[in-house]
C-alpha cells in the first residue's frame, strides 16, 4: 500500500499554514486525476514509488508538505530519523529525503544544513541528547526547501547561533518567494504553504564569497561557494578530521543537474567543485542525500567519476553546438560511455544525461531550439489543431499514436500532445493522453522528474474524462 499512499499524499492538500498562493482550477483538476489514477493503475504506481526517498527513507506526509512544521510531520520525521556517529565527534542525522550533519568542537556545535520545516523541531529535541554543548554555528548550503526551512526552530532555541550562507543567499531567497507559485507547483508542494515573504528563510550573520576559512573551537573550517544545483550553493571541508560536507553536489546517483522544471544548474562549476573536494583527499564524505562514504579511496573515486561524467556531457554538448548541431539533436543523441552507464553512483533515477545536455545548451545559447518557425511565439494549441487536421482527424491521430507506442513511445507522446492540446474536450484525445503517459510511466528506466511530468499530464486528462462522464478504459 505504500505506493498508493504516496500518490494519494501527493494529491491531498497540505497541513494548514496559509501563506502565499492559491491553487488554480487546473491544479485542482490534476489533484483529482492523481487520485483516480492511483486507484486504477496500482502496478504503475508501485513502479513510480520505487525510487521514493531520494537516497533515504520515504514519508508520504512529509513529501507533500516540506514547508510545514505541523506536529504530525515533526513526529513523522522523528519516527524515521537515524543517527550515525562518524569519525571524531561528528554525526550524520538522516531523515526522510535528506540528511544534516553535526560537528562538535571544543567550544560548541556546528550544524551543516537544517532540513525541511519539520526537521527543525526534531533537531531541537535531538541535539542536546548528542552533546551538552550549545549550537554556535549553522551552515546553510543553499535555499532549497529540504535544506533551509528547519532554520526558524533552531534559531528560536539557540538565538545566539551564528548562521553562515553564501553572499548570494539573500537574492536567491527573494527569487524563491517571487516564483513561489511556480516552484510549489513543479515540486508537487501545496501552494498555500509556499512563502510569500523571506521571513522563514535563514538570515546570515556571516557571508561566504568564493571561500572563507573560519577558526571555530580551535579548528579550521573551510567553506567554499561553488554554483551547482543553485547559484549560491556551498560545501564545507574540515581538514583536521579529513571530512567533507557535500551539500547537493554528490547525491549517490546521477545528480539533479538537468532538472527541466527548476532554475539554471551550473554543470561546469559543479564538476569543478567535485574535483576541489577530491583534492582535499578526504577520508569521510558526509552527503545531504544518501549514505556516507568512509573510505578515502572510494570517496575520491566517486567524486572523480561524477566530475568526469558532468565534464563529458558539457564538453560534448559545447563541441557539437560549435559544430552547428541543433540542441534537440545533441540531447537526443548524447554519448553516454559504458563506464558511466554501468556506474551505480551515476544511476539516472532522477534525471538523464540528455537532460543535463539540455541544461548546458540552455545556459550558453538561450531559449531558441534552432527550428526557424519556433522563433516566433505561437501557442502550441494552434500547431496541434493543424496537426490533427493534416492527420485526417482525431481518430487517425489516435490510431497512429497507438501504433507507435510499443516501438517509439517518445514519438507517440508527441502525437498524444497534439491530440490533447488540439481537442482538449474530445474523449478520444483524453483517453489517448492517459494511455500513452501511463505507458511511459511504466517504462523500466523512467526517472523521477520526467515521470512526474507524465503523471500530471495523465492525471489532468483523466479528471477531464470524468468531467465528461466517461468511464475509464485502461
Amino acid at each position: 500500500m505504500r505506493y498508493l499512499l504516496l500518490l494519494l499524499a501527493l494529491m491531498a492538500a497540505g497541513p494548514a499554514r496559509a501563506d502565499g498562493f492559491t491553487p488554480s482550477a487546473e491544479d485542482k483538476l490534476v489533484q483529482q486525476g492523481r487520485a483516480l489514477l492511483a486507484r486504477e493503475y496500482p502496478e504503475t504506481m508501485r513502479h513510480m514509488a520505487r525510487q521514493d526517498g531520494f537516497g533515504g527513507p520515504s514519508s508520504p506526509p512529509i513529501a507533500r508538505a516540506m514547508l510545514s512544521d505541523a506536529p504530525e510531520l515533526v513526529a513523522a520525521a522523528k519516527a524515521k530519523m537515524s543517527v550515525e556517529k562518524l569519525g571524531d565527534r561528528m554525526w550524520l542525522v538522516r531523515f526522510p529525503y535528506v540528511n544534516v550533519a553535526l560537528v562538535e568542537t571544543r567550544t560548541g556545535l556546528l550544524l551543516f544544513d537544517t532540513g525541511y520545516a519539520a526537521i527543525g523541531p526534531a533537531l531541537v529535541e535531538l541535539i542536546p541528547t548528542l552533546s551538552k554543548k550549545p549550537l554556535t554555528h549553522i551552515v546553510v548550503s543553499h535555499v532549497h526547501v529540504d535544506h533551509a526551512y528547519g532554520w526558524p526552530a533552531l534559531k528560536a532555541k539557540w538565538p545566539k547561533v551564528k548562521t553562515i550562507t553564501s553572499d548570494l543567499f539573500p537574492a536567491m531567497a527573494a527569487k524563491e518567494v517571487r516564483l513561489g507559485g511556480s516552484i510549489g507547483r513543479l515540486n508537487n508542494q501545496p501552494l498555500p504553504l509556499q512563502p510569500s515573504t523571506v521571513d522563514r528563510l535563514p538570515k546570515a550573520d556571516i557571508f561566504v564569497r568564493d571561500r572563507l576559512s573560519l577558526m571555530i573551537g580551535g579548528e579550521r573550517f573551510e567553506l567554499f561557494h561553488a554554483p551547482g544545483e543553485t547559484e549560491e550553493q556551498m560545501w564545507m571541508a574540515l581538514p583536521g578530521r579529513g571530512a567533507i560536507f557535500t551539500a547537493d553536489y554528490y547525491q549517490g546517483f546521477l545528480p539533479n543537474a538537468g532538472n527541466g522544471k527548476r532554475i539554471m544548474r551550473h554543470v561546469d562549476e559543479w564538476a569543478a567543485a567535485l574535483r576541489a573536494m577530491a583534492a582535499f583527499k578526504p577520508a569521510l564524505l558526509m552527503p545531504m542525500h544518501g549514505a556516507p562514504v568512509s573510505d578515502a579511496v572510494e570517496v575520491k573515486r566517486r567524486l572523480t567519476i561524477l566530475a568526469k561524467a558532468l565534464e563529458h556531457v558539457s564538453a560534448e554538448t559545447v563541441r557539437r553546438l560549435n559544430d552547428g548541431e541543433r540542441k534537440d539533436v545533441i540531447a537526443a543523441t548524447i554519448a553516454w560511455p559504458k563506464r558511466f552507464a554501468e556506474e551505480p553512483t551515476l544511476d539516472a533515477q532522477y534525471n538523464r544525461p540528455e537532460d543535463i545536455s539540455r541544461m548546458v545548451s540552455m545556459r550558453w545559447t538561450g531559449w531558441w531550439d534552432g527550428v526557424p518557425g519556433h522563433f516566433a511565439a505561437l501557442p502550441f494549441e494552434a500547431e496541434a489543431k493543424e496537426a490533427i487536421r493534416l492527420a485526417g482527424g482525431i481518430d487517425a491521430l489516435d490510431r497512429r499514436a497507438r501504433e507507435l507506442l510499443p516501438s517509439d513511445p517518445k514519438l507517440a507522446a508527441r502525437l498524444a500532445d497534439w491530440a490533447f492540446f488540439g481537442e482538449p474536450e474530445n474523449p478520444v484525445a483524453l483517453r489517448l493522453t492517459v494511455d500513452v503517459y501511463m505507458a511511459r510511466l511504466a517504462e523500466p528506466d523512467m526517472p523521477v522528474q520526467e515521470g512526474l511530468v507524465y503523471f500530471d499530464q495523465a492525471a489532468k486528462a483523466r479528471a477531464m474524462l470524468q468531467q465528461l462522464g466517461r468511464q475509464p478504459n485502461p
